[in-house]
């Protein structure tokens, strides 16, 4: 009797998130390195989508991005990631030294908490024309910040040495930083220009939201 190897079933997720938020694509780097096909829909959280009764019975806090395989769903940057890190294909991108894995979580951190508040000022400025904080207050916090990664990364070809979610968070940052027109705030900071380089040429890169897909408020499925 001949043997037949069984196919392994399809892993096919979806995903509710908004083409201008830095954790919405943080979800779509990692989906396009761990393969796993992502099917998404736009949550427009500027128009008040996470208030609405129905986005509220499936994330009672409204938190986002959301995502559902199956009968199972979970939401927030952080759940999303760490599913689709165990779920999808290859080893873990957490690092497997204790330090490493300290400083990917100390720069993640540092990303989320100081950071991206002030990026997120400037993409609702820039892109969509909402004028929500100080935007030269705002430049100057994140140009804090992106001095002491930069002086970190010396020497280093990803983040800590190895890609991990810390460069899944601020290839993020940078691609939003980018879209919103501070490109010379990556350019002008040569390990930061450099560790830039290296994780656009990933193939994961090319499916985060162009400019127009921002703009327009669309988003992509990762194939």
């Amino acid at each position: 009797m001949p043997f037949f190897r069984k196919k392994k079933k399809e892993l096919r997720m979806t995903m509710r998130g908004f083409p201008g938020d830095a954790n919405t694509c943080k979800c779509l780097l990692m989906a396009a390195e761990k393969k796993v096909k992502l099917d998404v829909e736009v949550l427009d959280v500027l128009g008040g989508a996470c208030d609405q009764e129905a986005y509220r019975a499936l994330s009672p806090f409204g938190k986002y991005p959301y995502l559902e395989e199956g009968d199972y769903s979970t939401t927030s940057v952080n759940a999303v990631l760490s599913f689709l890190d165990v779920r999808g294909q290859g080893g873990l991108l957490n690092p497997p030294k204790a330090q490493l894995f300290g400083q990917q979580n100390y720069w993640a951190q540092v990303s989320r908490k100081l950071c991206e508040p002030a990026v997120d000022t400037l993409v609702k400025a820039s892109l969509y024309g909402i004028e929500g904080g100080d935007l030269d207050a705002a430049r100057a916090q994140i140009a804090i910040v992106l001095d002491e990664l930069n002086g970190f990364i010396d020497n280093k070809e990803y983040i800590v040495g190895v890609y991990s979610f810390a460069d899944i968070h601020w290839t993020a940052v940078a691609h939003m930083i980018t879209l919103a027109g501070e490109q010379d705030m990556i350019a002008s900071r040569s390990n930061l220009s450099a560790w830039f380089d290296r994780v656009k040429a990933r193939s994961s890169y090319a499916g985060l939201p162009s400019l127009d897909d921002v703009k327009n408020k669309q988003l992509r499925s990762v194939a």
